[in-house]
């Protein structure tokens, strides 16, 4: 299904590959609430780049919900190559598979048609059963193990959960025993992988 957009494709693209390479440069995934709500106001202003493309087609408290709401939204999911935005986003670093051997080791394989966003996930096959292997950063580690125990309870699935670390984002040693511990009351297994981000393959058009 084509993407909705109140942009034309050509404009829409460009606008997107200048959030997401202006996001990239400004850490965006380090930023306080108030930094990153400093970059809405930053970006709408008709003398940023960004502004620009987007004054001819809406007002920038429209441009501000647009931009918030829809790739911005989207930005940590387009980075993993899932989602509505995944083309704009990297390519080439850690991929479902490698975050399912790291969850059921080297025999497990991905069943074709499964892989799903808001968590990201997919079920996978070992020898000895179905699962449902959850995946994302320790700050959504509420949304992995509702979802978990979702599986669990609602479909018979055998949930695992596995904690993203991402370059720079590394979980503490006592916050990995404070997620264990909950992890373990919940009977869900818990796993950690160093994330590898890809390299993200458009270059944004002004």
């Amino acid at each position: 299904m084509k993407r909705p957009t109140i942009l034309p494709e050509q404009q829409h693209d460009a606008v997107v590959q200048a959030l997401y390479q202006a996001a990239d440069e400004a850490g965006w995934e380090t930023l306080a609430p108030k930094d990153r709500s400093a970059r809405y106001t930053q970006w709408v202003e008709p003398t940023d780049p960004i502004g620009r493309l987007l004054a001819p087609y809406m007002t920038p408290e429209a441009a501000r919900s647009w931009i918030k709401d829809g790739p911005m939204k989207e930005y940590s999911r387009a980075n993993r190559g899932a989602g509505r935005y995944a083309e704009f986003g990297r390519h080439g670093g850690t991929t479902a598979a490698d975050i399912v051997r790291r969850a059921l080791g080297d025999g497990a394989t991905i069943e074709p048609g499964t892989s799903a966003v808001k968590p990201l996930r997919c079920h996978a096959q070992t020898t000895e059963r179905r699962h449902l292997v959850i995946w994302g950063e320790g700050r959504s580690f509420k949304e992995l193990l509702w979802a978990a125990l979702r599986a669990a309870t609602e479909e018979g699935d055998a949930p695992v959960i596995v904690v993203l670390e991402p370059p720079g984002r590394i979980i503490s040693t006592d916050e990995r025993r404070r997620l264990d511990a909950i992890a373990k009351r919940c009977s869900i297994p818990v796993h950690y992988m160093r994330e590898v981000l890809g390299t993200r393959s458009k270059a944004p058009q002004q």
